[in-house]
């Protein structure tokens, strides 16, 4: 099967959410990513929102969740917690079977082996409290920016439900080789974001700087199962620049697909 292309809400935090999911169902984009910010801060209601997907012929796969951090010790760490149970609740009821979130804000001077065992620890806790669901780690910001550290995460977790969300541009914009941070991550890899790069800002998928052609070549090319999300992070016209990035993604994907 052709991996699956996800639309992603995150562009569209500061607007209605229930309006923008019928626009989106109005052209086409019924497979979803849906951000948690509108539940998480401005109180959406889930049920009404659950309708609207249900309405417009769509489906949520995957939740992306709220800023979170697993560095963390007693008691902070308990913060976390306390908000991704209330975010697994949010996913679920939506029909997600997937969360995506974060290692923490730890900067890479920092990371440590006692850091290992923080996080390492609080994910194994995690992936216990919430068997049920797959949580995929996005390489954001600090020591998750180097890919040796998520791998080294990931491996002391050594849990099926504690994956790796890929992001290249993001890798991209720290100066790391998306293709070569693929190499060191690919066992863990369960979901992948597609988006663009120019002149060091985020646009949309198929525009900018970089290439990502080779490396979805050796994704898919490769067997990768999972599904993308695309984003658009710029500043034009969320609606317009999301569609255009689903297409042109949707394009690459099936022409790359083994028959």
């Amino acid at each position: 099967m052709t991996p699956r292309l996800l639309a992603s809400t995150t562009s569209h935090k500061k607007e209605p959410l229930l309006t923008t999911l019928e626009v989106f169902a109005s052209l086409g984009l019924r497979d979803l990513d849906l951000n948690l910010h509108h539940f998480l801060e401005a109180g959406t209601p889930v049920g009404e929102v659950a309708d609207q997907v249900a309405a417009g012929g769509q489906r949520v796969w995957v939740a992306s969740g709220g800023w979170c951090d697993f560095f963390h010790r007693a008691p902070r760490i308990a913060d976390t917690f306390s908000s991704i149970d209330r975010q697994v609740v949010i996913a679920k009821r939506l029909g997600a079977d997937t969360l995506r979130l974060f290692f923490g804000r730890l900067g890479r001077d920092e990371y440590s082996p006692v850091s290992l065992g923080v996080i390492a620890e609080n994910l194994g806790r995690l992936s216990d409290r919430h068997p049920t669901m797959l949580f995929v780690f996005e390489n954001h910001d600090g020591a998750s920016l180097v890919p040796e550290i998520c791998r080294e995460v990931l491996e002391s977790v050594d849990r099926p439900n504690i994956r790796m969300n890929f992001d290249p541009i993001n890798f991209e914009r720290a100066g790391v080789r998306s293709v070569a941070a693929l190499a060191v991550l690919r066992p863990f890899v369960a979901h992948v974001h597609l988006k663009g790069l120019e002149r060091g800002e985020f646009c949309e998928f198929g525009a900018g700087d970089v290439d990502l052609t080779p490396l979805l070549r050796s994704l898919v090319g490769g067997g990768y199962a999972g599904r993308f999300t695309v984003e658009y992070e710029g500043e034009f016209d969320g609606t317009l620049r999301l569609y255009q990035s689903v297409r042109r993604a949707r394009a690459v994907v099936e022409a790359l697909h083994p028959h």
